[in-house]
């Protein structure tokens, strides 16, 4: 075929593509939940298939190493399962039923607090300031429940799609080399190196991030519902799963999981709510000192205004989920920029 014609049906195929993605949707959450189970579970794999029962013996066939792993991980999830998915679903119905008076009592908070601020006869520009934040505050507090009920209520109708993640994860984590090979492949043979250093490297940086976000995640959603259960906050169950899911935004995740924690802590006695405050710089502080540096290190090296950028944008474009992938999006376009800004 004639190189020109080649060249423009390169591109024809990768349009149609690109635009062939961006109406299957539907099928983005179980691809990506089998995508991170499988760098979470493959250096378990990768483990159990270098065994040898006996020296003379040949090593574990992968899949078979595969489907233990797959195994014991569901084992797992079932035994944590039954010791507190009963318990967080009985807090969370009666976290739903008082959403109503909960939101209703934040609301006169948000009143009687901007009361106050208007009778200290502040300058005009640092009132606003306080109005909006005030008022900022009780809205994303009143509007918590209905969002996650609105995410359960998402997840809930993708249950189907949801059934086929186990069995991507077992093909991904059986068979990655061969698909990595058939994508490198598919690349022209003098850029088929470079292109297995990029995809080496990438797969290296999602996987030290996931495994890292995910301990520096249960480690503090631990902690926070320990430290609500002891100072008596109500829904600690709940505070807790909610601060393992915010850990996963940077920089900004642990103040949105704080806020709701705050206010509850305030409606019931504003002494509590000055230590629940306490109680999360303590955390803060243990989380930048000592669980992130030990855990996570420089799995990404991006720098801090990097970070907040991709923040930003992320938000914009895409919400709360655009926020969550944003940090490991820029740590893959980060490889991508090293390794092809100079590439002849």
């Amino acid at each position: 075929m004639n190189k020109k014609y080649s060249d423009w049906l390169k591109i024809v195929v990768v349009v149609a593509g690109l635009y062939l993605a961006s109406k299957m949707t539907a099928i983005y959450l179980p691809v990506l939940l089998a995508v991170v189970l499988t760098f979470i579970l493959n250096p378990a794999v990768d483990f159990l298939a270098r065994i040898r029962p006996r020296p003379d013996w040949s090593s574990f066939p992968r899949g078979l190493a595969v489907l233990l792993t797959m195994l014991l991980f569901a084992l797992v999830v079932v035994v944590l399962l039954s010791l507190i998915f009963t318990p967080f679903v009985l807090e969370f119905n009666r976290f739903i039923t008082n959403l109503p008076s909960i939101a209703e009592r934040i609301q006169r908070l948000s009143g009687v607090l901007q009361q106050h601020t208007n009778e200290l006869a502040l300058p005009r520009n640092i009132q606003s300031v306080l109005d909006m934040l005030l008022s900022s505050s009780a809205s994303y507090a009143v509007g918590l429940g209905q969002r996650i009920m609105d995410i359960l209520l998402g997840v809930a109708t993708q249950v189907v799609a949801l059934v086929v993640v186990p069995v991507l994860t077992f093909y991904f984590l059986k068979d990655w080399r061969i698909l990595r090979e058939s994508c490198i492949d598919a690349m022209p043979p003098a850029a088929r190196d470079k292109s297995r250093i990029i995809v080496h490297e990438m797969a290296a940086a999602m996987s030290s991030y996931l495994h890292g976000q995910a301990k520096v995640s249960i480690i503090i959603g631990l902690l926070v519902f320990s430290g609500m259960y002891f100072l008596g906050v109500d829904y600690p169950l709940v505070l807790g799963l909610l601060a393992t899911l915010t850990e996963t935004i940077p920089i900004i995740g642990p103040i949105i999981g704080a806020t709701p924690a705050i206010l509850l802590a305030y409606l019931a006695a504003p002494g509590l709510a000055a230590k629940v405050v306490l109680f999360y710089l303590a955390i803060h502080q243990i989380e930048n000192h000592i669980v992130v540096p030990k855990i996570m290190g420089n799995t990404i090296d991006l720098h801090p205004v990097t970070v907040i950028i991709a923040l930003l944008v992320g938000g914009q474009l895409f919400g709360v989920v655009g926020m969550i992938v944003a940090v490991p999006a820029v740590a893959l376009l980060k490889v991508l920029f090293k390794q092809l800004w100079h590439y002849n």
